[in-house]
């Protein structure tokens, strides 16, 4: 064996190497500390404030108006099923009970006719429920005017 196979190959003394990765180092520091600066002294964004929207919770924080109960025969051919129901709705206002109380006999007849079209299986279950308090609640803004009808709740739904 030779003596040239055992030296490690020898690197030049004017190598760029350690010079190209200490600017590297330098540009990286650079960077963080200036994102680092910014981050920390931008001002907050403020978020823009949220349109009424139905409230997810369990409070009630309108007026509740209660509504007679409807009682409608449901849309199937051949048998005689009938729907009971009795509807509250949760308002934005006060003004939104004056428009309820102004409208009663129109929101009733919009209210029937609806739910005279209905059949059986459009009452079954809880999907089917949500749907329909989603229905009456566009078939009441179409009357009231938008954003005035918070929630519909249900007193009674008896399907016979």
């Amino acid at each position: 064996m030779s003596e040239d196979a055992a030296k490690p190959p020898e690197t030049p003394s004017g190598s760029k190497l350690p010079k190209i990765m200490f600017v590297l180092l330098v540009l990286n520091l650079g960077a963080t500390g200036f994102a680092t600066f910014k981050i920390a002294t931008a001002e907050p964004v403020h978020a823009a404030p949220a349109p009424h929207a139905a409230p997810t919770g369990t409070e009630i924080t309108g007026p509740v108006m209660p509504l007679d109960p409807f009682v409608v025969n449901l849309d199937e051919p051949g048998s005689a099923r009938y729907l009971k129901i009795s509807l509250q709705i949760e308002l934005l206002d006060e003004k939104a009970s004056e428009s309820i109380t102004k409208s009663k006999q129109l929101i009733r007849d919009t209210i029937l006719s609806h739910l005279s079209g209905l059949k059986l299986a459009d009452t079954l279950g809880a999907t089917a429920k949500d749907k329909l308090r989603s229905e009456i609640t566009k078939k009441l803004e179409s009357i009231l005017g938008p954003n005035k009808v918070r929630r519909i709740f249900f007193g009674d739904f008896v399907v016979q």
